[in-house]
C-alpha cells in the first residue's frame, strides 16, 4: 500500500470533503425534520404555528426580515415573542451544528498532520543514512589528480583490477544515489502538504472561534430582549389593573349618583362633580395605556433588527 505524503494528503482532502458533503446532508435533513415537528414554543393563536425557515448562512439579513415580517404581520406581542424565540432557537441549533462539523474536519486534518510528520521523519533518517554511505563511497574512490599525464595508465590499471564485486557494489552505490534523490524530492514534496495542512488547520480553527462569538452575542441580546418584555408585561399590567379599579369607582359614583338624584339636589351636584373626576382619571389612565402598547410596538422592531 502506497504510504506516501502524496497519496496521505490526497486522503486527508477527499476525507475532508467526504465529511463537508455528509455535514450538509444532516443540516438538510435536520431543516426537514424541524419543519414537520411541532412548534417549540406554545401559543394562545393559530399564528404562533406557522412554520418558519432555518437561519441562512448566505444571507444573515433574511433572518433580520423575518423577524421583522413576524411582528408586522399580527399584533398579538406573545405570539410574536414566541416565533421570534424559535427563529432564534433555530440560529442556534444551526450555528452548532457549523461548529461540530468544523471541529470534525479539524480532528481529521490533525490525524493526517501526525501521519505526515511521521513520515517525513522516516524518509528524512534514511535520506541522512543513504547520504552517509555516499560520502564514504566518494571518499574510497577518490583519486589524486597531482600528476594529469599519469591519469590514462592509472584509470587502465583500475579498470584491470575492478573485479565483478567492485562492479556489484558500484550499481549498489549507484541506486542508492537515485534513492536519495527521489527520497529528498519526496520529503520537499512532504513539506508543501504539511505547509497546505497547517494553512487549512487555522482557517477551520478561526472559523470554529467566529461561531462561538457569534453563539455568545446571540444568547446575550435573547437573555436582555426576555428581560426588557418581562418588565413591560409587568408595567403593562399594573396600569390594567389600575384602570379597571377606576371604572369601578366610576360605575359606583353614576349608581350613587342615580341613587340620589330624586332624594337630595344638593348632594346631587356634588357626586355629579365626583363622577366627573372619576371619568377624566379614567380617560387618563387610558391615554397612558394606549402610550404603554405604543412604546411595546416601538421596542419590538428594534429588538428585531438589533438580532
Amino acid at each position: 500500500m502506497d504510504q506516501s505524503p502524496t497519496s496521505m494528503a490526497a486522503t486527508a482532502m477527499a476525507a475532508a470533503v467526504a465529511n463537508r458533503e455528509r455535514q450538509t446532508k444532516l443540516a438538510t435533513n435536520d431543516e426537514r425534520c424541524e419543519e414537520k415537528d411541532e412548534p417549540i414554543l406554545s401559543s394562545s393563536t393559530a399564528a404562533a404555528a406557522r412554520p418558519i425557515k432555518l437561519f441562512n448562512q448566505e444571507d444573515p439579513t433574511s433572518t433580520a426580515s423575518d423577524i421583522q415580517n413576524i411582528w408586522n404581520a399580527h399584533s398579538d406581542a406573545e405570539s410574536n415573542l414566541a416565533e421570534t424565540l424559535r427563529l432564534l432557537i433555530s440560529e442556534i441549533y444551526t450555528l452548532v451544528q457549523s461548529g461540530l462539523g468544523a471541529f470534525h474536519e479539524l480532528d481529521v486534518a490533525n490525524r493526517q498532520l501526525v501521519q505526515s510528520k511521521e513520515l517525513i521523519e522516516t524518509k528524512s533518517r534514511e535520506a541522512t543514512r543513504i547520504g552517509a554511505v555516499e560520502d564514504q563511497s566518494r571518499a574510497s574512490l577518490s583519486v589524486s589528480h597531482t600528476d594529469r599525464s599519469f591519469a590514462p595508465a592509472i584509470l587502465f590499471s583500475l579498470l584491470y583490477l575492478i573485479n565483478p564485486c567492485t562492479i556489484l557494489l558500484l550499481q549498489k552505490l549507484l541506486r542508492a544515489v537515485e534513492a536519495s534523490k527521489s527520497s529528498t524530492l519526496s520529503t520537499s514534496r512532504s513539506a508543501q502538504i504539511e505547509t497546505r495542512l497547517r494553512s487549512t488547520i487555522n482557517t477551520l480553527r478561526d472559523e470554529r472561534d467566529t461561531s462561538h462569538q457569534e453563539l455568545a452575542t446571540t444568547r446575550r441580546k435573547l437573555s436582555l430582549a426576555e428581560e426588557e418584555l418581562r418588565l413591560t408585561k409587568s408595567k403593562l399590567n399594573r396600569v390594567i389593573q389600575e384602570k379597571h379599579s377606576m371604572e369601578r369607582d366610576s360605575r359606583a359614583a353614576i349608581s350613587l349618583a342615580r341613587s340620589l338624584d330624586n332624594n337630595n339636589p344638593t348632594d346631587m351636584n356634588y357626586y355629579r362633580s365626583k363622577v366627573g373626576e372619576l371619568s377624566d382619571k379614567l380617560q387618563a389612565s387610558q391615554r397612558k395605556v394606549g402610550e404603554l402598547l405604543e412604546r411595546l410596538n416601538e421596542r419590538s422592531p428594534k429588538k428585531r433588527r438589533s438580532g
